[in-house]
């Protein structure tokens, strides 16, 4: 493989691709492995389905290269595709929950903002508890807000708004409400593992 293709852009490598290519196909694809990877199976819990999904997700990139236009926007191009992906998924599979509307107590969503000074999503529970412990908090969020702390590990909030076809302020919302709901599990979490060691 040509070792310049690291340093080109996403768009270069899908420009590269559509004429003929394939070492820079494979360097799209090695170049977010991880990040889509983990995305699409914090979505859908099912590492075999997870697999098919990123492959999928590639193979739509395989076969309608032509139609991307470069516009320096191909990872929220392939991230709103993993998500089309997944929710056709929980749709064929009639798992689909809502993602819009209301949040988890059924109350409709506010427009509210994450006021100045807040620290950024995982910030606020960074180093204070274990990788698995933020695993398995994130796995009891609704579908909706644990969507958002994925994506906002691999996307600006401009682009999960974008990807989302949502107002930043929704999304800025959303993502406030889905980190302060993981603080809560987190300090039950903590209750129940002093309240069992004591």
């Amino acid at each position: 493989m040509d070792p310049t293709l690291t340093q080109r852009t996403d768009d270069e490598l899908v420009l590269l691709f559509k004429s003929g290519s394939g070492d820079a196909f494979e360097e799209l694809v090695y170049r977010y492995k991880n990040s889509l990877y983990q995305y699409i199976m914090s979505m859908v819990q099912d590492e075999g389905a997870a697999g098919d999904l990123f492959q999928e997700v590639f193979i739509a990139l395989f076969k309608h290269a032509d139609k991307y236009e470069p516009r320096g926007k191909f990872k929220s191009w392939l991230f709103l595709t993993a998500r089309n992906r997944v929710l056709n998924f929980f749709r064929d599979r009639d798992q689909l929950t809502s993602l819009d509307q209301t949040d988890e107590e059924g109350n409709a969503f506010l427009h509210d903002t994450l006021p100045d000074g807040e620290p950024s999503l995982l910030e606020g529970l960074a180093g204070r508890e274990t990788e698995e412990e933020i695993r398995r908090a994130a796995l009891e969020l609704p579908q909706r807000q644990r969507e958002m702390i994925y994506l906002r590990q691999y996307l600006s909030f401009k682009e999960i708004a974008e990807l989302l076809n949502r107002p930043l302020g929704t999304v800025l919302a959303d993502c406030h409400r889905a980190i302060k709901k993981m603080q809560r599990i987190l300090a039950a979490q903590q209750g129940a593992g002093r309240e069992v060691n004591v």
